[in-house]
């Protein structure tokens, strides 16, 4: 496996807020279909902790640490139905499969012996994770950022194959080949995290994975890529070639037949 490893531009720099009683509002943009993890910053739950979670004033989710039985819930008309999933050791709570549906205020009350309140503002864009296109053109896998402050770590995957990390800590951007498949094919994006896969061949096609982790949040993505094989010219332009070819004899022997024919009822005429 390569690993080349790039470092970040000196302007990029991870930005985190400080959290505590009454939090500022976290910011939350994903994607339709992302997976999205708010976090409460705790990495295991300390004894006698009672966790609630709520979309706009209605419980989703809660934990009491005494049972260790987290419980999540539907939601105003089942709209987080079988999409929650609360983590036992830290109480992060995870939204599946997003949809434009759960766009709204999400907060994380924390009752232990200090308490402790964290609130997101979640943002969902309609936009399409699918990428057609034909080979030999490059494929830009997109983040959606305008800029990578504030995530710590970008991870994009072919499959289960590593293709480019970017560690904020260490400000470096780091490329694999995934096995030799994108050899000197990948080229990032410091700015956005993106990443555009050059000389693109049918064997890219798949699913590709991304993962982006900040301090209050994190979220997994998928696209679809198809690459397909291009229309073959030569062969139409050879098709077309032969046809007008075949009209053009064909034309040819018409009049060259209606010629003699001619000629043989003229002499016919001279006879009389």
């Amino acid at each position: 496996m390569t690993d080349v490893v790039a470092t970040c531009p000196a302007n990029i720099r991870p930005t985190f807020g400080v959290f505590g009683v009454d939090a500022d509002v976290v910011s939350v943009s994903v994607m339709v279909g992302d997976s999205v993890t708010l976090h409460t910053d705790i990495t295991d739950v300390p004894k006698d902790t009672k966790i609630i979670w709520k979309f706009g004033d209605e419980i989703i989710a809660r934990m009491n640490e005494a049972d260790g039985n987290p419980s999540t819930y539907d939601g105003p008309g089942a709209i987080f139905k079988d999409r929650l999933k609360l983590d036992k050791q830290t109480g992060s709570l995870t939204i599946t499969n997003i949809r434009i549906e759960h766009i709204g205020h999400y907060s994380v009350d924390i009752k232990s012996i200090d308490a402790k309140l964290k609130t997101f503002q979640v943002t969902v864009h309609d936009e399409i994770k699918a990428v057609s296109v034909t080979e030999g053109h490059s494929v830009v896998l997109r983040t959606g950022l305008l800029g990578i402050q504030g995530y710590d770590l970008i991870i994009w995957k072919f499959e289960d194959h590593l293709m480019a990390e970017i560690h904020q800590e260490t400000n470096r951007f780091s490329l694999f080949s995934a096995g030799g498949r994108f050899k000197d094919r990948l080229l990032p994006d410091h700015q956005t995290g993106s990443l555009i896969i050059s000389k693109s061949r049918t064997t890219d096609s798949g699913d590709y994975h991304l993962y982006m982790k900040s301090r209050p949040h994190s979220l997994q993505r998928t696209i679809s890529v198809t690459v397909s094989d291009p229309p073959h010219s030569g062969a139409a332009s050879g098709i077309c070639g032969a046809g007008v070819g075949l009209l053009i004899w064909a034309v040819t022997v018409f009049f060259a037949a209606r010629s003699i024919s001619n000629q043989g009822k003229s002499v016919s005429v001279n006879i009389k």
